[in-house]
């Protein structure tokens, strides 16, 4: 993940970008991205090679996506999470956690709405 925090517009989509090197077999991977303290409640849960579960308040407005086009996305680690429709409520901290079958990471994304 970036050092600096990722700012946004209101209204606006951002990537919060995220990836794991060396790449895994994303299909054996789990990603969970939460926000703030709230690892139960995970704004995205992937898991067994699909998303298994959307927190409802970001529910039709976040995915996995690429950070950029020469991204190969998940097949090369790249575990970014896009938010839509950006609110003043969704600034603070997303946690990225990725848990493989050797290994496990979290890394924290800071994102500011301006």
């Amino acid at each position: 993940v970036p050092g600096d925090p990722v700012v946004a517009h209101v209204g606006s989509t951002v990537i919060l970008p995220c990836w794991i090197s060396p790449p895994e077999n994303f299909e054996a991977l789990e990603i969970r991205w939460y926000h703030q303290d709230q690892f139960n409640n995970p704004v995205l849960l992937y898991n067994h090679g699909k998303i298994q579960d959307i927190h409802e308040c970001f529910r039709n407005r976040t995915s996995l996506s690429p950070r950029s086009d020469q991204s190969g996305g998940l097949k090369d680690g790249d575990v970014s999470l896009r938010l839509e429709k950006l609110a003043f409520q969704d600034e603070g901290s997303f946690h990225c956690d990725v848990s493989g079958e050797s290994s496990y990471g979290s890394k924290v994304v800071d994102l500011k709405i301006t």
